[in-house]
């Protein structure tokens, strides 16, 4: 490795943080994983592996436990959204105070969040892009060409720079974004309108932007109003030239969830746009109404 060896907690082993753990210790980094009973179990069995394109075959040992037992530097939070709070229970304030947690969820109200819960750490977030897939417990397939880290420009809070850490265990960040919100809602911008349109189609991209492209274009431009609003600059053409150029087989995280039966993350990836958009945000309202079906099939915008 490039660099120091740090101690680093990875709290939740689903395909980001079961990838990013083997990849740090992969690097020589002390990780320690952080699940429930049975992941861990299966993690102290069997160890981490990812099965990759890009990195390869991957196979590590590394600790697995129900609760952080030891003082970190660096906690990189990769639940999904509505799994946060039960998480963190896993991880006692007093273990982190000092260190740098770094929260990999999709959306904009965790970071509050976990500033009041560890007041002792210095939370600095970042954003994550990467197609992968926990086939079983320690087990992950990056089925996707990328894995793309993103993190915010200037000083940081105290602490390690995540950034850094990753680099040199050969990730891909950027650091372009100039501030936090902007940072977080360049993906959200993308994120909820390719979301909501395939979850609420049942469909990968392709079939569901070709179905409903007044849609897309309502739920595109009422993210980037909410985002304006939040005080960042989406340009929303930008967003639906990107959502355009991709792969029609691209399914969504969210309809993943969906059709797998999961708990979906629509709080996280909508509740900034239902909450920020100066116009109420009508379209988003009316996809998110028919996902939990609570309404009828989504309005077309005018």
């Amino acid at each position: 490795m490039a660099g120091t060896t740090h101690r680093i907690a990875i709290l939740g082993a689903g395909a980001v943080g079961g990838m990013l753990g083997v990849l740090l210790a992969d690097a020589g980094h002390d990780v320690t994983v952080l699940a429930t009973d049975r992941t861990s179990t299966a993690i102290n069995v069997n160890g981490l592996s990812l099965r990759s394109g890009r990195y390869g075959d991957i196979d590590v040992r590394v600790p697995a436990r129900p609760w952080l037992t030891a003082p970190v530097d660096l906690v990189f939070v990769t639940v999904k959204a509505p799994a946060l709070l039960d998480a963190l229970t896993r991880v006692p304030p007093a273990l982190v105070s000092g260190a740098t947690v770094v929260p990999l969820l999709n959306g904009i109200d965790h970071v509050p969040l976990l500033r009041a819960v560890l007041p002792g750490a210095a939370v600095v977030p970042m954003t994550v892009g990467v197609e992968a897939t926990r086939i079983g417990p320690g087990v992950i397939e990056h089925v996707s060409p990328f894995a793309d880290y993103a993190i915010s420009a200037g000083a940081r809070d105290g602490g390690l720079d995540p950034g850094s850490v990753l680099r040199e265990a050969g990730l891909d960040v950027d650091a372009s974004a100039p501030d936090e919100a902007t940072l977080l809602w360049r993906k959200l911008s993308f994120l909820c309108p390719h979301a909501l349109i395939t979850t609420s189609t049942r469909a990968p991209l392709g079939p569901a932007r070709e179905g409903r492209p007044d849609v897309l274009h309502g739920l595109v431009t009422e993210t980037a109003a909410a985002a304006a609003a939040d005080g960042a600059r989406i340009d929303p053409a930008a967003v639906a030239q990107r959502l355009a150029s991709l792969p029609g087989t691209m399914q969504s995280s969210m309809l993943k969830d969906a059709l797998g039966g999961s708990v979906l993350e629509l709080d996280a990836i909508a509740g900034p746009v239902l909450r920020s958009a100066p116009d109420g945000a009508p379209v988003t309202r009316s996809v998110v109404a028919q996902i939990v079906g609570a309404g009828e099939p989504a309005a077309t915008p005018s």
